[in-house]
């Protein structure tokens, strides 16, 4: 089976594939365009944070990614990890 019959819109993984080998994120840091419901949530928790907490934050993440759990909340942990990643590097640029 094709890459791109795997997973093209019938099974539609692109999406996440991307995300993940690129290690980026369609949700949009600044502005919180392409956020679902979730991610907005952490977002403003985020932004209230000083840097140094936001990196602790991700190295408590990072942490954690050897550890046992349902793929839901795997996801949940690769999301926050590039969300305060493009937080951090945000922040850098500015």
């Amino acid at each position: 089976m094709a890459m791109c019959d795997e997973l093209g819109p019938k099974y539609d993984y692109m999406m996440e594939y991307v995300m993940e080998a690129g290690n980026t994120s369609l949700c949009n840091v600044v502005d919180g365009n392409g956020c679902d419901d979730r991610s907005l949530k952490y977002l403003e928790k985020l932004r209230a944070k000083s840097r140094a907490e936001k990196e602790e934050q991700l190295k408590r993440l990072e942490g954690m990614e050897g550890s046992s759990m349902k793929v839901e909340l795997k996801d949940w942990l690769k999301t926050r990890k590039r969300l305060l990643k493009s937080m951090l590097a945000d922040h850098d640029e500015l």
